[in-house]
């Protein structure tokens, strides 16, 4: 957690100054980015690691 997300915790989003509304997009499709990447890491090492099993 950082500055910007304690602030958007508290200020409504339409209260926010236009680039502070254009971080919080980013910062969110960033995560969700990001989320699907570790969850597709981590599938393909469990398919990696039924495979060595045999």
């Amino acid at each position: 957690m950082n500055a910007v997300d304690d602030t958007l915790t508290f200020v409504p989003f339409r209260d926010l100054p236009p680039w502070l509304k254009r971080w919080a997009v980013y910062a969110t499709v960033r995560d969700k980015l990001e989320g699907w990447w570790l969850r597709g890491e981590d599938a393909g090492r469990r398919v990696w690691q039924a495979v060595r099993r045999g």
